[in-house]
């Protein structure tokens, strides 16, 4: 038998003799062994766990170890737990170890680890901790390798391990880490997703904190407001705000920090690193740690800039027009097809009919016309549809008043009819002055039909506006035969044409007069020459410019 383990037997049976512990001097001579050699057998008995120590004062006591077994302490572990001699056989595996290998214990203790189920652990870098764990050194590493087409990391410890006679050995514990490193893969693939998303997307992202600074500035702060985003951390929105717009958004905030909302929408308006003012559309969302505790606020900003200026365009567009509508001599009317009611009417509108745009407002056409006008404003929106072009009415309205009425039809993006616009203009001055110019114009045509001399009107391209009855006997033609034909091609005799035609030029440049009488012949639609003693008369617009010849013209006796 050894003698080292008959020695470390004597030991621990002296110790169990005596559970209130002992010391060197005390075992050494219930043992019968010189103190040297018991304190050196002591410490093999502390390494293995066999045996524990207490110090008081300067006396140690030892006592036996309350433990419990290796295996069973083994098995309750979840971690692959090998223990090897010097010769690197397997001498204990724990049920985790017997479940990865899917062998009995019997299977595995006894074997090398290359010879062992466990050959896939078989790695040089293994091999070569193995001989460092024997030589006394603790070591950690992790390992990756594949079983089964499945990727597996553990990481691996190799702890110095004593036996009770003394001899060194290893005790690998393998743990599992494959769920954890799974995960920091997919948490670093989803960061990278998540930055390359914020990096990318044409928004702007912030965060900010309870303080109101700025814990996280995206890259595209650069494109809007030429900052870089390590020029912006810890600073708050108000720093890069003009100052008349920054404390109301202080007060935005502070009311938004004390009270967080789910989802909040607003505007800011920032200065650009070049002064000029960029406007955010800002969405903001509350930011929770893991406990729930409310840590600031995630803002998603969109640079509506230009949206904001051409809203403010169209506003001033707006005003414009409905300063022109609102001020226009003719009445305008909106009525809303849906409801046959009127949204809009202006000035004018009020002026003639005595009541205010607010009274007109949301009350149909009899509440507000006469009973022909609302005829006409209220019906035919088929019509409207049918012809999609505006209807047009002279209205006589009660007073002897006379409207010229139009309604134009105003559809939807999706086609359909949605308002009808109405335009009434009060004519009645003006169509007794048609009626009076009409009858003036039939007065002067009665003039020239009653004259007995030949008349003509010559535009100054040399074409006829006008002759009268005379003159139409005289030359062969039927009334209105002449009208719109050149008068020196049609009526002057060819030897005369051009020289009369230059003539006329001159008269009509401006560059002279016509003679008091002048006498020229007129070819007849049969050929027959007529010699006619004229009187011509040039006819001048505002500016002086000669717009036609007026000849009237007496039949000369042969």
């Amino acid at each position: 038998m050894d003698p080292t383990t008959d020695a470390l037997s004597l030991l621990l049976r002296a110790l169990k003799e005596h559970p209130r512990g002992m010391s060197v001097s005390d075992l050494a001579a219930a043992v019968g062994i010189n103190r040297n050699t018991v304190s050196r057998y002591l410490d093999v008995l502390l390494v293995s766990g066999q045996a524990e120590m207490e110090t008081y004062g300067k006396a140690k006591v030892f006592y036996l170890s309350q433990r419990v077994p290796i295996a069973a302490m083994l098995n309750f572990s979840s971690d692959l737990v090998l223990v090897l001699d010097r010769d690197r056989r397997i001498v204990q595996a724990n049920d985790a170890v017997c479940s990865f290998a899917g062998r009995e214990r019997d299977a595995i203790i006894g074997n090398s680890i290359e010879t062992s189920p466990l050959a896939a652990f078989d790695h040089p870098l293994i091999r070569s901790r193995i001989t460092d764990a024997l030589g006394g050194r603790e070591v950690t590493e992790e390992l990756r390798f594949l079983r089964h087409d499945q990727e597996l990391f553990f990481r691996i410890k190799f702890l110095p391990t004593v036996f009770n006679d003394g001899a060194p050995g290893v005790t690998i514990i393998l743990e599992d880490i494959t769920e954890g490193r799974r995960a920091e893969e997919a948490l670093r693939e989803s960061e990278l997703l998540f930055r390359s998303l914020v990096e990318n997307i044409s928004d702007l992202i912030l965060n900010v904190d309870e303080a109101c600074t700025f814990t996280y500035v995206s890259p595209k702060s650069r494109e809007f407001l030429g900052y870089a985003p390590e020029e912006m951390l810890r600073k708050t929105p108000c720093d890069f705000m003009p100052p008349e717009k920054a404390e109301p958004v202080r007060e935005q905030f502070a009311a938004l920090l004390d009270d967080p909302r789910p989802r909040v929408l607003f505007e800011w308006t920032m200065l650009h690193r070049d002064g000029s003012p960029v406007v955010l559309e800002v969405s903001a969302t509350p930011v929770y740690d893991v406990i729930g505790d409310f840590t600031g606020y995630r803002m998603v900003c969109r640079d509506v800039t230009e949206r904001a200026r051409a809203a403010k365009r169209v506003a001033q567009w707006k005003s414009f027009l409905y300063s022109v509508v609102n001020n226009i001599p003719s009445m305008v009317f909106v009525r809303e097809v849906e409801g046959n009611t009127f949204v809009f009417s202006n000035k004018a509108a009020e002026t003639f009919l005595g009541m205010t745009q607010e009274e007109m407002v949301g009350k149909r056409a009899a509440e507000i016309f006469p009973p022909e006008m609302a005829a006409f404003f209220a019906d035919g929106d088929r019509e409207l549809v049918e012809r999609a072009a505006a209807l047009e009415k002279e209205i006589r309205i009660p007073g002897g008043r006379m409207l010229s009425a139009k309604k134009i039809p105003i559809f939807s993006s999706k086609g359909m009819l949605k308002y009808m616009l109405g335009i009434a203009e009060d004519v009645t001055d003006r169509a007794a002055a048609e009626i009076h110019l009409i009858a003036e114009r039939d007065r002067a045509q009665g003039y020239l039909e009653a004259a007995g001399v030949v008349i003509a009107v010559i535009r100054a391209d040399g074409t006829i506006d006008l002759v009268n009855r005379k003159a139409s006997e005289v030359l062969g033609y039927s009334e209105g035969d002449l009208a719109g034909k050149n008068w020196f091609a049609t009526v002057v005799p060819e030897r005369l044409r051009k020289r009369l035609a230059q003539n006329f030029s001159r008269l009509v440049a401006g560059g002279a007069e016509p003679p008091p009488f002048e006498e020229s012949p007129v070819v007849t639609r049969d050929g027959r020459e007529r010699p006619i003693l004229w009187h011509n008369a040039l006819l001048r617009d505002a500016d002086g410019n000669v717009v036609a010849m007026v000849s009237s013209g007496e039949e000369i006796a042969e």
